[in-house]
């Protein structure tokens, strides 16, 4: 039984490595390492091989190198490192700690988890006590309202914090948050049996909560993005290669495997070495894995979408994540993890992997475009658009209906604000 428990414990420790670094965007990914090689002495950086010596500045300085040199122009604290730090010093149960510091890498910048947390508990093979437990202690956590899976409960926890648990605030946000964020107050007053200018009052003190609990900690610069994979074209052949920006050739030290076989005598030592070596191949495992797993779900994106590549933007199919985990054969949150903040890059330019995963939108016929297709067909429209008579949204769904294109003038709404396109009346020249 012994046997049998450690054997189960490295395993779920090699997952939640994989996981982590599959998870990590290229920056989060270049800080796992320089941890990793801080903390290991069985893992060393070799040279980059002659081929790599001439691709990026990343790559010719070396990962710890460059790590080192971010780190030094500025001190400022992530939210991961402040939520792990508070963890650390809380005095919670050796396994409620743990399972704490395996849940907050899942969280964004914001502090919101980016799946659901209790699937991810399942998959890092934490139980259901010591799961709820680490949530609680999470969400108890500075600043009020992280380890929210959404901005609605983000906001619920921080009223939760200040003690209003059944004011008008806590209701409008527990059964009533479509006609908030839609400013349908009389709506929401209606099904409360109160004045709307109640219902306006409590809106506004929702209003003054805190929308990102993580914006007063440092973030990188999403301005600044390396591609993961690129994506080459000759003719209507595609080749999809990874770039391993910033990910470094990692082996076990000789050195020390020449120690752990000079002091065989010493059981601490040998114990210690023994350990650093197994979590050093755990690791260039799982960084290996991670590589693999981009690689082949880029892959699979890449030929689900070839008309994109080959075309342009404007056909983009209607593909879904399910679809990708089928052909890759794996779960569907191993390809959200493997999508999140990995960038492709093409003769179309820089798009984020996720972003190939679009809905579908009926046509007359039957057929159906993505969602993706509809919203290259909004930005066309309106850059034919008279600069003194801007199209309004109601005309430009008419204008796609009469296409052939079934869309509501509140969908055209959503698309042009995803595409950061300001409405018809900012748009007069």
């Amino acid at each position: 039984m012994e046997q049998g428990m450690r054997q189960n414990m490295a395993a779920t420790a090699a997952m939640q490595m994989f996981m982590r670094t599959l998870q990590a965007t290229g920056t989060e990914l270049a800080e796992i390492i320089t941890q990793a090689l801080a903390s290991n002495p069985a893992l060393e950086e070799l040279p980059p091989l002659p081929d790599e010596q001439e691709s990026t500045p990343l790559n010719r300085e070396g990962t710890l190198r460059h790590a080192r040199f971010l780190e030094s122009l500025t001190e400022a604290q992530t939210l991961g490192e402040h939520l792990e730090e508070q963890i650390r010093r809380s005095a919670l149960p050796q396994a409620t700690e743990a399972a704490a510091l395996a849940l907050i890498p899942y969280l964004n910048h914001h502090g919101f988890f980016t799946e659901k947390p209790a699937a991810v508990a399942r998959e890092l093979g934490i139980d259901k006590r010591h799961y709820h437990m680490a949530l609680q202690a999470i969400q108890d956590l500075e600043p009020a309202g992280v380890g929210a899976e959404d901005l609605r409960e983000s906001l619920i926890l921080q009223l939760k914090r200040k003690g209003e648990y059944g004011g008008l605030p806590m209701q409008l946000l527990q059964h009533h948050w479509e006609a908030l964020v839609r400013h349908r107050y009389d709506e929401a007053a209606n099904a409360l049996n109160v004045e709307e200018e109640a219902v306006v009052l409590a809106a506004r003190h929702i209003a003054r909560l805190n929308p990102d609990p993580g914006s007063g900690f440092a973030r990188a610069d999403l301005n600044i993005v390396p591609p993961d994979v690129l994506v080459h074209q000759n003719g209507e052949e595609l080749t999809v290669t990874l770039t391993n920006t910033g990910i470094p050739r990692l082996a076990l030290s000789a050195d020390y495997r020449e120690m752990m076989a000079e002091r065989a005598d010493n059981v601490e030592v040998r114990s210690y070495l023994s350990r650093c070596f197994r979590e050093g191949r755990e690791f260039i495992r799982a960084l290996d894995d991670r590589q693999q797993t981009i690689l082949k779900v880029a892959q699979n994106i890449v030929e689900r979408q070839k008309n994109f590549f080959i075309k342009g933007p404007s056909h983009i199919a209607p593909l879904k994540m399910e679809d990708i985990a089928n052909l890759s054969g794996v779960s569907i949150s191993t390809i959200s993890r493997a999508t999140r903040g990995k960038y492709l890059k093409c003769r179309h330019g820089l798009y984020e992997l996720r972003s190939f995963f679009t809905t579908a939108i009926n046509q007359d016929d039957g057929s159906a475009l993505s969602s993706g297709s509809v919203q290259a067909a909004i930005r066309r429209l309106i850059e034919q658009e008279a600069p003194d008579k801007p199209l309004s949204d109601t005309d430009i769904a008419r204008l796609l209906q009469d296409s052939g294109i079934e869309i509501a003038r509140r969908t055209v709404a959503k698309y042009r604000e995803q595409l950061k396109i300001l409405p018809a009346n900012l748009r007069r020249r």
